[in-house]
């Protein structure tokens, strides 16, 4: 007589699998696959997983994505929906899930292992972007504007074919957490000069932060968005707040700032900057004023940022 595991086991036994084993074992029987769409629709399933290498070839369809698992070296192939996934931009990943920029420069999330895709708030709801129509009243350029909500305009519009949009607006996407549950916000850092616009799960437009430019990173931590600036300066945001202003939770730095800088959550929970600071030769060591700098040492390095 054959006995069935209970599903809260089998819930238990999923979540410490990785994606490629976790997809296996749904397609078990009708009852481990009834645990594994429980799993994806709870959107907590996540664990630890090793990362894994996205990428699409010429030689597969244009729907097609190689899926490369680096923990069982071997690679697979995924049939995402349209648009075709090898003519769009990918500008952010979080929680299995990836950013991408169409050839319209309109924005997706997709999941790559189950397929589902989200449309994201259309690019003509960013504050610097007007679409113009043609003479059937269809979108076929975009007035992109140079213009913060700090110096105001500093350089005169620009009109761009559908496709060439993207490759000028969009630098980074972040998400605070799983979209499977309709309960996410997605952050864009965006041009002109690296502004943050936000939307929540269902919202029809993005929401424009006027109050500085120039981020160059983001995380979420704490149901906070924390933002570096390009002076190492950290912004906390809390996009529940109706009037969502910053506040300073690390001051910038003085003097020159290094030239790449990033912002990360430590497994302690405390913020990090990680700075990334160019390699220098022989001759070049000569000229480094700062004698606490040693060339020799590894190119990134860390410091423990105030989180607030």
């Amino acid at each position: 007589m054959s006995r069935v595991l209970p599903e809260d086991v089998l819930l238990k036994i999923f979540v410490a699998l990785e994606v490629p084993d976790l997809v296996r074992a749904g397609s078990v029987c009708s009852s481990w696959l009834h645990a594994y769409n429980c799993l994806w629709k709870l959107g907590s399933w996540i664990r630890p997983q090793t990362p894994s290498l996205i990428y699409t070839t010429k030689s597969s369809g244009a729907s097609d994505t190689g899926f490369f698992s680096l923990q069982e070296n071997k690679p697979y192939t995924l049939s995402l929906p349209d648009p075709p996934i090898r003519c769009r931009y990918l500008i952010g990943s979080a929680y299995g899930w990836i950013i991408t920029a169409d050839e319209r420069s309109e924005l997706h999330l997709v999941n790559p292992i189950t397929g589902d895709q989200i449309a994201l708030p259309s690019v003509t709801t960013i504050e610097q972007v007007k679409p113009i129509y043609d003479s059937n009243g269809a979108i076929h350029m975009y007035e992109y504007s140079r213009y913060t909500g700090v110096d105001g305009y500093l350089d005169p519009p620009s009109v761009f074919h559908l496709h060439k949009l993207r490759d000028y607006i969009f630098y980074k996407a972040f998400l605070s957490s799983d979209p499977s549950t309709g309960n996410y916000i997605i952050v864009l850092i965006h041009n002109p000069y690296w502004q943050i616009s936000f939307a929540r799960g269902g919202d029809k437009q993005w929401t424009w932060l006027p109050y500085h430019a120039c981020y160059t990173d983001c995380v979420f931590k704490d149901e906070l968005l924390y933002a570096l600036l390009a002076d190492g300066e950290i912004h906390a945001y809390n996009l529940n707040d109706p009037l969502v202003k910053p506040q300073v939770a690390m001051e910038g730095l003085k003097g020159c700032p290094p030239p790449k800088m990033y912002i990360a959550q430590a497994p302690c929970g405390d913020l990090l900057q990680i700075w990334k600071v160019p390699e220098y030769s022989e001759q070049d060591a000569e000229d480094v004023s700062d004698p606490d700098l040693d060339p020799s040492d590894d190119d990134e390095y860390f410091s423990v940022s105030e989180d607030g």
